[in-house]
């Protein structure tokens, strides 16, 4: 199973599980402690210019990238319909050679997580930071050494977000090709 896979398996495993606490309480806000990296915001709503409107993909989320998109990202990828069933509708474009070549996923989280549930769950991972992605805030994490993958959440709005996941990706940067392929969805979600 590629890392990815595993990355999502671990985090939607954490996200339900932080999901189905039974203890009431009051949410405070995110804290500063922990892996020494500083969160700035507690609240997913956006900060850009409103709400994305992720319905008009939830049928098919691999239309939201068009052959030009992916010409651009520079490979050959076979769009892969999947539901990711904790969180929403997925695609998945997977390259040839899936050890090497680039693969990108976007979940579009539509079953009630939001920016701050993954924030919660991936603050004290190794490679965590805060970003905003096309003025809207995200996170960006990966469970490893954030050389080879890494997710980026985008708080579409204060009910659901998007997930866009990057592995292989060609200059080693795996959380900068996330956060700028995140602009590249918010903006087509805008449009």
């Amino acid at each position: 199973m590629n890392r990815i896979l595993q990355s999502v398996l671990a985090l939607t495993t954490a996200a339900l599980t932080a999901c189905t606490s039974t203890n009431a309480g009051t949410p405070t806000p995110a804290s500063t402690k922990g892996n020494g990296s500083t969160t700035t915001k507690s609240s997913a709503k956006p900060s850009g210019p409103g709400a994305l409107n992720l319905q008009k993909f939830t049928s098919d989320p691999c239309k939201i990238l068009t052959p030009a998109h992916l010409a651009a990202l520079g490979g050959t990828f076979d769009p892969a319909k999947r539901e990711d069933s904790p969180n929403g509708p997925a695609c998945i474009w997977a390259g040839k050679d899936v050890l090497k070549d680039p693969t990108y996923r976007i979940v579009l989280v539509i079953k009630g997580a939001t920016l701050d549930t993954y924030r919660g769950n991936s603050k004290t991972l190794k490679v965590f930071r805060e970003a905003t992605v096309a003025g809207y805030p995200a996170v960006s994490y990966d469970t490893a050494s954030g050389t080879e993958d890494c997710t980026t959440v985008i708080g579409s709005s204060d009910k659901d977000a998007v997930i866009v996941q990057t592995a292989n990706s060609q200059d080693g940067k795996p959380c900068d090709a996330s956060e700028k392929l995140g602009a590249t969805v918010v903006g087509i979600l805008k449009g």
